[in-house]
């Protein structure tokens, strides 16, 4: 299993790392949008229904109004939904931790309007993000949130004993995230001495805000648990072998990604 999710992760590493190198709008809107229909797919899963007419037509409403974003959305409504995705996914968490998973997202309609929501500032602020840093900056950005979920992979299961969210997701513990945030702090310090970008603030403070903005993820990827526990689904889909779907990939840049591309536009 730890050897299928190398695998699939390395690939789509260097997917993601070909697109950001080639440079090519058309490429990355054609990715994004492609994302953006499998994912929306995959959330439709969360209403507990499996009926394929409506699925697909989900997918396509998102896809459409990514599109739509891209060309016709500013910045302003943007920076609005990612305030709105950021305090849905936070005050939803800490609710059903507290209640002890008697709380949740019951509504169908609810749960495919938030999905709406989540999907299209995510896939519309990645291409704004391509569009207009570096490729280095980018994969800076992606680093720091993927070394908290490393991190916390590997130093929850050697040193993980108090939980973190036991009612979401039992596996996740609090030596887990200390983990992820040392191993995200060495990669952001790291890059951005390699990288060398004039900033408005020191290396050390952007690293600890990188880190800070990183440690969001883990509510991308308890949200995203939160979901899939009430839908009774153990992962979003089987299309990505040793990681399960798409969502279960990509849970922990919904939120993270998007902030992180805001607050490059003030330090830099």
């Amino acid at each position: 299993m730890l050897m299928q999710r190398v695998i699939t992760a390395s690939l789509l590493f260097l997917l993601v790392a070909g697109l950001l190198w080639a440079g090519n709008a058309q490429a990355w809107l054609f990715f994004a949008l492609v994302l953006s229909f499998v994912s929306a797919w995959e959330w439709f899963g969360f209403t507990g229904s499996e009926k394929p007419v409506p699925r697909v037509l989900y997918g396509a409403l998102v896809t459409a109004l990514v599109f739509w974003g891209v060309s016709q959305g500013g910045m302003s409504l943007f920076m609005f939904l990612t305030l709105i995705v950021m305090v849905a996914m936070v005050m939803m968490v800490i609710q059903y931790q507290r209640r002890k998973g008697q709380f949740g997202i019951r509504n169908q309609f609810m749960i495919l309007l938030l999905g709406v929501v989540v999907l299209i500032n995510f896939a519309s602020v990645l291409l704004f993000f391509v569009s207009e840093y570096s490729a280095g900056v980018v994969l800076l950005s992606l680093f720091v949130i993927w070394a908290i979920d490393t991190g916390a992979y590997f130093s929850g299961r050697r040193f993980g004993k108090h939980k973190l969210a036991n009612h979401v997701s039992p596996g996740k513990t609090w030596e887990g995230v200390y983990g992820g945030a040392l191993l995200a702090f060495i990669i952001a310090i790291t890059g951005l001495y390699l990288l060398d970008p004039v900033l408005n603030i020191s290396y050390l403070a952007t690293a600890l805000v990188f880190t800070v903005i990183g440690l969001f993820s883990i509510f991308g990827d308890l949200f995203e648990s939160l979901l899939k526990r009430q839908a009774n689904l153990k992962d979003s889909s089987q299309l990505l072998p040793g990681h399960g779907g798409v969502l279960d990939r990509s849970d922990s840049l919904l939120l993270a990604l998007p902030i992180f591309y805001f607050v490059w536009q003030w330090i830099l």
